[in-house]
């Protein structure tokens, strides 16, 4: 894993367990905060991916208890807080992280995930034998005491997704941690726990106006920021020239006194490509401003974007995100990021289908019926020049329509559905028919929704992307893409201050009509000129269908399956 800590590394072998860690030095760049660190007494050992940003008054909390600091890093006072408050301590935090704390009084090792799982966590359990862990899939199979058998699951999920749902993983032997969990292991067993409810904070509304609901965003939005600039290396950021990553470049601009270097993606193919939008923007925030044109000339580049992810994962923005990694890596080794913004303020075109399905409900199920079977023939009309079209409106359509039979759960989860069932049958073969309908990710969805019954229909969606699609695709992407340049991406929307706050807003004030975002824009005003407020929401897509000479006009589907060929797990 030295690609995720190019700095420094450390082992300590302790009686039965030994820690490893490979540092990316961020706080306190000295030798003294180098990993695996231990409290003074020898009881507690931690090693520890991530930042915790309310370090400094966690630290002052500690003093006036008597605790002693010999660093100034986060992870010597991340350590103090669990040996003072044990698990109690993940409740004070704000900030992302994978942590794991060997005690060795109790020899009990603690493992716990931040409540996004912006940081990962994979894990092996061989009951009352061995128990690995490792922040990479990878590592883990390079252990020969770990078994790596093919999940069905695992791949049922991938090809129904693109991605992979935790706990699962390719491997049936293999874990991941949930996010907003940790983990208690000894040798009388393995015990989990979830430390953080979000689905609480949506039952909690305010009853602020909107002026005042909207100031307050802004608020929590800088504070945020500027927590998140604290460094004591270079911090730049990413830009694309929408209002989640432009606010908070703009943001970044009120508290940096240096350059402040952004950096964006660009591509050949005009339908895909913002980096026009982001040069404008970069312009207006005098920022220094890097580009680099994403053109796929073989696939070695396409092959070594697949392999650091570590398993199949077809998200089509997964090879600009690792070239736009590397492009920041040349300059920085902190970079901030609009992620969450979508998920917090109800970003995405799904909602609006969402809407549209409500919408549709007073119409006759034999009419929606028809609706839903003429689709079929006209999806094959389809061109192949439909590949060279971000999102184009055939697709929307075709999703759309996949949903309008089911109930709004299915509707809602048939918009991210890429391989129905059927396909999958054709795929993984007959003989796994149960098994593709027993565990259909669906299922594990229907679970996250069964947590938010009662609340309004946005709040439910809202809730079931940060569960599902917020942690194992978006931010995979981000922390896997970042860290294989040795670059750390820190995500001021995923805040837990603002995310609590958002999640307590009316959901009319999220989307207002058909206008996605609407109070996050009400609270921009003042930050952000008319000309980003009212872009039209792009999304970080590539023109992969182009890359790979997929001609079926969905290039979703077909990197799906191209990824899993180039995968060495095509052997299932």
């Amino acid at each position: 894993m030295a690609h995720r800590g190019p700095d420094d590394e450390g082992v300590v072998s302790l009686n039965n367990i030994v820690l490893g860690h490979r540092r990316l030095s961020i706080i306190d760049l000295s030798q003294n905060a180098r990993q695996p660190m231990r409290t003074p007494d020898n009881r507690y050992h931690i090693v520890y991916n991530g930042e915790v940003y309310n370090f400094k008054a966690i630290r002052k909390e500690l003093e006036g208890t008597g605790e002693i600091f010999r660093t100034s890093s986060d992870t010597e006072v991340v350590l103090h807080a669990y040996a003072r408050w044990g698990a109690d301590c993940l409740s004070r935090f704000n900030g992302m992280f994978a942590l794991a704390i060997w005690d060795m009084k109790r020899r009990e090792l603690f493992l716990a995930r931040d409540r996004f799982g912006k940081k990962p966590l994979y894990y092996y359990s061989d009951t009352g034998k061995a128990f690995i862990f490792a922040s990479e899939l990878t590592a883990l199979q390079k252990d020969m005491a770990v078994p790596t058998v093919i999940s069905p699951e695992g791949l049922n999920c991938y090809l129904a997704l693109g991605y992979i749902l935790s706990p699962l993983t390719i491997f049936e032997n293999i874990s991941k941690l949930e996010s907003a969990s940790y983990m208690l292991v000894s040798e009388s067993g393995v015990k989990k726990v979830r430390y953080w409810d979000y689905a609480a904070e949506f039952r909690n509304k305010t009853v602020e106006k909107e002026q005042d609901i909207a100031r307050n965003v802004l608020a929590l939005l800088e504070d945020s920021v500027r927590m998140r600039m604290v460094s004591d290396v270079p911090v730049g950021a990413f830009l694309s020239g929408g209002i989640d990553s432009s606010s908070i470049v703009s943001i970044m601009k009120k508290y940096h006194d240096n350059i402040l270097h952004t950096f964006s993606i660009g591509f050949n193919i005009p339908s895909y490509d913002e980096s026009i939008d982001a040069e404008k923007v970069a312009n207006w925030l005098n920022t220094t401003h890097h580009k680099k044109v994403c053109a796929i000339e073989s696939d070695d580049i396409l092959d070594s974007a697949v392999e650091v992810y570590g398993e199949p994962f077809s998200d089509t923005s997964l090879v600009p995100m690792v070239e736009l990694s590397k492009l920041a890596s040349t300059q920085v080794k902190v970079v901030l990021s609009g992620d969450g913004a979508d998920e917090l303020f109800a970003g995405y075109i799904t909602y609006t289908a969402d809407k549209m399905y409500r919408l549709l409900s007073p119409v006759p199920h034999v009419v929606k019926e028809i609706m839903y079977k003429l689709n079929r023939p006209i999806e094959r009309l389809i061109t192949k020049d439909a590949a060279k079209t971000k999102l184009s409106w055939h697709y929307k359509r075709k999703q759309f329509l996949n949903g309008i039979m089911g109930s709004p759960e299915q509707a809602h989860y048939s918009w991210r559905l890429i391989h129905t069932a059927q396909e999958r049958e054709e795929i993984m073969g007959v003989h796994h028919r149960q098994l593709i309908h027993d565990t259909d990710p669906f299922h594990r969805f229907k679970r996250h929704y069964d947590n938010v019954q009662g609340l309004h229909w946005l709040d439910r969606s809202l809730y079931v992307d940060a569960m599902t699609w917020l942690p194992d695709d978006i931010l995979v992407k981000v922390d896997r893409a970042s860290m294989s340049s040795g670059l750390e991406a820190r995500c001021p929307y995923l805040d837990v201050n603002l995310a609590s706050y958002a999640a307590q807003i009316p959901a009319g004030y999220k989307m207002r009509g058909l206008r996605k975002k609407y109070i996050l824009k009400q609270a921009l005003r003042g930050t952000l000129p008319e000309f980003i407020l009212n872009k039209k929401k792009s999304g970080f897509n590539s023109p992969v269908g182009a890359w790979i000479g997929s001609v079926n006009g969905d290039e979703f589907k077909a990197f799906n399956e191209y990824i899993l060929k180039k995968r060495p797990e095509k052997m299932i």
